[in-house]
Order: C-alpha cells, then sequence, then structure tokens
C-alpha cells in the first residue's frame, strides 16, 4: 500500500483554484481607468447624497438603506471583485470587453454626477 511514503496531493482533487493570467498594456490602462473612475463615482455619490440628490441606481438605494453612505462603497467594491474574477476567467479579447463596458460605464456615471453636482 502507498502509504506516507508518496508525494503530498498526489492524486488528491485539489480545492484551490489558481488562475495566473499576463497583463497585456491595454488591460493596465483599463483597470486604471476603472479603478480610478470606481472611487471618483463613490466620491461624486456620496457629495451627491450629502447636499440632498436623490440615488437613481435601485440596487445603490437598498445597499444605502440597509448600510448608509459606506453602503456606497461596499457595492462598487462587490462590483469589482465580481470585474476581477470575470477578468480572470475569460479570455483575453473578452476580458478586455469586459474591462472596457465596465469603465465606460463608470466613466459616464462620473461624468452624470458630476454635472449634478455641477447644477446644485
Amino acid at each position: 500500500m502507498g502509504g506516507s511514503d508518496s508525494a503530498a496531493g498526489e492524486g488528491d482533487v485539489s480545492l484551490v483554484w489558481r488562475v495566473e493570467r499576463r497583463l497585456p498594456e491595454s488591460h493596465a490602462v483599463l483597470w486604471t481607468v476603472v479603478v480610478v473612475a470606481s472611487a471618483l463615482d463613490v466620491v461624486t455619490t456620496i457629495a451627491g447624497l450629502g447636499l440632498g440628490v436623490e440615488e437613481g441606481n435601485a440596487v445603490a438605494r437598498a445597499f444605502l438603506a440597509t448600510y448608509g453612505t459606506p453602503g456606497i462603497g461596499m457595492l462598487k467594491l462587490v462590483a469589482l471583485v465580481v470585474l476581477v474574477v470575470t477578468w480572470a476567467v475569460l479570455p483575453d479579447r473578452l476580458a478586455e470587453r469586459a474591462l472596457a463596458g465596465f469603465a465606460v460605464v463608470s466613466v459616464v456615471v462620473v461624468g452624470l454626477n458630476t454635472l449634478t453636482l455641477a447644477g446644485l
């Protein structure tokens, strides 16, 4: 019988899923846009809420109702975690599209938040 001389983990099903991928320059640029726009989204949203603007996103309203103002940051963190996992498991071309889509939506939201704040 094999006993304890066998190599550790040999024949075992690993419970750890390891994903390694390269970071092309286009992905690095998109990640930068995503992170900066996400931070600005949180800041402009909190500023608007402080000035009496009502949150337009139903999911964000639910997070606000449950967790207060920190709920906006929590929601953004959840969205970013989903994006990281999506990016990690998709092939390069689809991962880039996911990043680009998130970046575009985030930049548009920041733009709309900024216009709303400027109009107050």
